[in-house]
């Protein structure tokens, strides 16, 4: 039988199991720390399920970070191997150590925190002295050693402000380094423009900039909200959708805005001003053509007693991509497309998050007030590019008007 400890924190919640029959959870006898997740209540003591449940699978890489981790020269190639071999800088408040060494944990459950932001960066574009194939790389050479969650060629880093510049990190990295794809040309300043798009819209963004490799590749590096304090020996809880619904990341697309509004009614300490920022960032999503916000995009943050949306992230014009995305990524009011005013301010706003004439029309008015123009035409984007972004954005706004 393998073995794993499970930590929240510094506290040791119990253990997990593995055998012929599948694999099990038990919270140790006494324990009186906060729950593994928000759906595994203390109060029932153990579980059991075939294969990983959904809940920690959710914390391992997939796509191209997964195929590294299979091509790697792990003995265990399964998802409880790659747990075992990354579980100890999950992303969140969890840590998974093995059972046989007596290691522990990096970071503490955090407190209540007034700010989550570090202080303020501005790396220039040569802040990262890495050649793109050793940003792609990394990962398998460091031996997964920590986890982040994400399909595409990243790596964890912090930043040095003596010396101006990133620093590769095999553990308790900062920030996350995200190499642009090489069938998505631009997809950097895209995400870099649509998050700055969200804050103008007054949206909570995750801090997001564009650095390039020593070699000219673009990278776009995110800062962790998800760590703070000294060291980031603070972890703060945070939770998917798709973690919270059970369901594998293979379904991420299969699910319904009216799934996620249930969520936050169920989890969140404010849920109706929650309620009102899932409609706001679902309006802007739409209004930005942004197909690609799935399950795994909306998550919850526990910050000390407070559970709330965390800021957005994987923020992007999915229309610039060039491949064919539906117009929402989850259901909303039983379409992906089409959508209109009656949609997505009658039904959406009013009968799903609950909301009135008033709160609608602030959200309306903030969307209204953004330098939409400006801000495209200062973008990095191609002059085509930045026609089809002109394009949607009115278009869109003549179906809600």
């Amino acid at each position: 039988m393998d073995s794993l400890r499970l930590f929240v924190g510094q506290e040791f919640a119990g253990l997990l199991q593995r055998d012929d029959e599948g694999i099990s959870f038990r919270y140790t006898d006494g324990y009186t720390g906060s729950p593994a997740f928000l759906n595994w209540p203390v109060q029932h003591l153990s579980r059991h399920w075939h294969d990983l449940p959904a809940e920690l699978a959710g914390l391992l890489p997939e796509g191209l970070q997964l195929e590294q981790w299979q091509n790697s020269a792990a003995t265990d190639r399964s998802d409880w191997g790659l747990l075992a071999a990354t579980g100890a800088d999950l992303p969140g408040v969890l840590s998974v150590l093995p059972n046989d060494l007596k290691v522990a944990p990096q970071g503490r459950e955090a407190g209540e925190l007034k700010g989550l932001r570090r202080a303020r960066i501005r790396p220039e574009s040569d802040a990262l002295p890495y050649r793109e194939s050793e940003l792609a790389t990394f990962n398998s050479l460091a031996g997964f050693t920590y986890s982040l969650a994400s399909c595409g060629a990243s790596a964890s880093a912090v930043y040095s402000r003596k010396k101006s510049s990133f620093k590769l990190v095999k553990a308790n990295g900062s920030y996350r380094l995200l190499l642009e794809p090489k069938d998505s040309p631009a997809a950097v300043e895209n995400q870099l423009l649509t998050s700055r798009l969200a804050r103008d819209a007054g949206l909570a963004v995750a801090t997001v900039g564009r650095v390039q490799t020593s070699d000219g590749v673009a990278v776009l590096w995110a800062e962790r909200f998800d760590r703070s304090g000294a060291s980031n020996s603070q972890r703060l809880r945070l939770e998917s959708c798709c973690q919270l619904l059970g369901q594998a990341a293979a379904g991420k697309y299969d699910g319904s805005v009216e799934a996620v509004a249930q969520l936050i009614r169920h989890y969140c300490t404010n849920p109706k001003i929650q309620l009102m920022r899932l409609f706001h960032r679902v309006l802007f999503g739409w209004l930005t053509g942004n197909g690609t916000l799935h399950l795994k995009k909306w998550s919850l943050l526990q910050n000390g007693s407070i559970v709330e949306l965390s800021p957005a992230y994987g923020l992007i014009n999915s229309e610039l991509l060039g491949s064919s995305t539906p117009e929402s990524a989850l259901l909303i009011d039983d379409r992906c497309d089409g959508l209109n005013r009656d949609n997505l301010l009658e039904y959406l706003g009013r009968e799903v998050c609950g909301l009135n004439t008033r709160t609608i029309a602030r959200v309306m008015d903030q969307l209204e007030a953004v330098a939409w123009e400006r801000r495209i035409l200062e973008s990095g984007l191609s002059k085509r590019s930045q026609r089809t972004y002109f394009e949607l954005l009115g278009e869109r706004w003549r179906r809600l008007h």
